[in-house]
């Protein structure tokens, strides 16, 4: 005698495998046996980038405060020391805009980027160094803005970060290692020079500053408008 249709499938729910193991891979996204899921580890490694740049650029604005002892009677004195803190509101934007436009990059070139490798993952702490490094030196910047090693220091950590992730995407270029084979030639090099503006205007500031201090800080602001001008290619 046949079971009813009801009875049949609750059997049939019974005796099927696991969802677990029904479910295929996402389409475009097969995991050989035995071999690391590669798009699994190139989104680990850009969510702990993001967390870190994050990170970095809150503790910007957490440093940015007065003095606990601070007690203004009035708004002119209060306007008086807010302007005392200039320095610190300066280096404050000066590295946001640094780490936003080092985010911009990191951003840019990953989407090129298809696979990786442990020295990937090596020079890409290599560049999170210098990022979680730099609110210190901005910290040290903002309290010490007309002593010479306070901008020495910060421009080489932020030409540190630049050359870092120069060197990151050199290392997944050369020979189509981790992009496309078919990736465009001009698309590297254009990626290539904007990631190189940064830390060759930073290192030309360190000698600058000592001869005219004024115009080491013209070479800080300029990496924003280069990487205008070098067109985009895709």
């Amino acid at each position: 005698m046949s079971l009813p249709k009801s009875a049949r499938s609750k059997a049939d729910k019974r005796n099927a495998p696991p969802a677990s193991l029904e479910a295929p891979h996402p389409e475009g996204h097969h995991v050989e046996p035995g071999r690391p899921d590669t798009a699994l580890g190139l989104e680990r490694l850009l969510f702990f980038s993001d967390a870190v740049l994050a990170i970095a650029i809150t503790l910007l604005a957490i440093d940015l405060k007065l003095p606990e002892a601070l007690t203004a009677k009035d708004s002119a004195e209060l306007a008086r020391h807010l302007l005392e803190m200039g320095g610190k509101f300066l280096s404050f934007f000066i590295s946001f805009a640094v780490i936003g436009l080092s985010w911009l990059s990191h951003h840019r070139l990953f989407a090129y980027i298809r696979r990786y490798t442990p020295t990937l993952l090596w020079l890409n702490l290599l560049f999170l160094l210098g990022v979680t490094f730099l609110p210190f030196a901005t910290d040290l910047l903002g309290s010490h803005f007309g002593f010479l090693l306070a901008r020495t220091l910060y421009a080489a950590t932020v030409a540190f970060i630049g050359l870092a992730e120069t060197l990151l995407w050199l290392y997944a270029t050369q020979n189509r290692r981790l992009v496309d084979r078919d990736l465009d030639a001009g698309v590297i090099r254009t990626l290539t020079l904007r990631s190189l503006v940064a830390p060759v205007f930073f290192l030309l500031s360190i000698p600058l500053a000592y001869v005219a201090p004024g115009w080491a800080l013209v070479l800080w602001g300029l990496p924003a408008f280069a990487n205008v001008l070098i067109p985009a290619r895709r």
